[in-house]
């Protein structure tokens, strides 16, 4: 029986070992498992922190670019929109205008035909940024061209009038670079258009499809920016359908309309033109 008992014990110890078996494949299983999820979380975490960091750079990089948008923007401020009531049918119309002076801005004829002819039935109110707004006094149409010279009710303060390019833009001067700013829907602006010049019109020759215009439009300018986008000089009115009057073309009768408020318009030289990206 003595005998009997070792091999009782070691029976005994086999089969608390076979027992343990399942036990420590279970732990060899979790331990694998335990791996593999810090492996997991680890590498998650490594992705997690590259999309914030992209996430973040995203972000400063709209915010610039927004602050960006604001301060070009607002070197176009002397481009405004227009607004007439009609007080017999009750008709509302849009459109654009270009402030080249204090009290004067120049706007398309068929924007301002109305209240040109009838003055007292068209109340007509510009607005230059979101807090200067001002009354249209009297409308002035152009012997030729799509052009007309408004009188404003008082000056508009604390928004420079662009200049005006002294002499019209011709066949002979080739293909000018400009911008386009336009008021349909809110200031907007469109660089790198291009267009050619007879004298008293210009022809947008960018293909139409990358045509920017946009109903509204019509009285904004079309504007030529020196190399450091500081100087604008406005060489176009906007008529539509790609084409725009030039003002130099009526220079005289824009300075003879101007002179009795004692205003007048300051002409300019072309500016050099910014560099054409490759």
């Amino acid at each position: 029986m003595l005998k009997n008992e070792p091999s009782f014990g070691r029976s005994t110890s086999r089969l608390e070992s076979s027992r343990d078996l399942p036990l420590r494949g279970n732990r060899l299983i979790l331990s694998l498992d335990l791996q593999s999820l810090k492996r997991s979380v680890k590498n998650n975490f490594k992705s997690l922190l590259i999309q914030g960091f992209f996430l973040i750079s995203l972000l400063f990089a709209s915010s610039a670019t927004g602050a960006e948008d604001a301060s070009e923007k607002s070197s176009f401020r002397y481009c405004g929109g227009w607004r007439g009531y009609h007080t017999d049918s009750k008709r509302i119309g849009t459109g654009t205008v270009v402030l080249i002076s204090p009290s004067w801005a120049l706007t398309a004829t068929h924007v301002a035909r109305a209240k040109a002819q009838t003055p007292n039935k068209r109340r007509v109110e510009l607005r230059f940024g979101p807090d200067k707004t001002v009354r249209v006094e009297k409308a002035f149409l152009a012997p030729k061209g799509d052009l007309a010279l408004l009188k404003l009710q008082r000056p508009i303060k604390n928004v420079k009038p662009v200049s005006l390019l002294n002499q019209a833009v011709t066949k002979k001067d080739g293909v000018v670079p400009f911008t386009l700013v336009g008021h349909s829907g809110g200031l907007h602006f469109h660089r790198d258009r291009r267009a050619k010049g007879t004298g008293l019109h210009a022809k947008h020759i960018t293909k139409k499809a990358d045509n920017p215009g946009k109903s509204g439009d019509s009285g904004g300018g079309w504007v030529i920016e020196s190399h450091d986008k500081k100087e604008h000089v406005l060489f176009g009115i906007i008529h539509g359908g790609g084409r725009a009057t030039q003002p130099a073309a009526v220079r005289k009768w824009i300075g003879d309309t101007m002179k009795a408020s004692g205003e007048k318009a300051t002409w300019v030289d072309r500016p050099k033109p910014p560099k054409r990206k490759k």
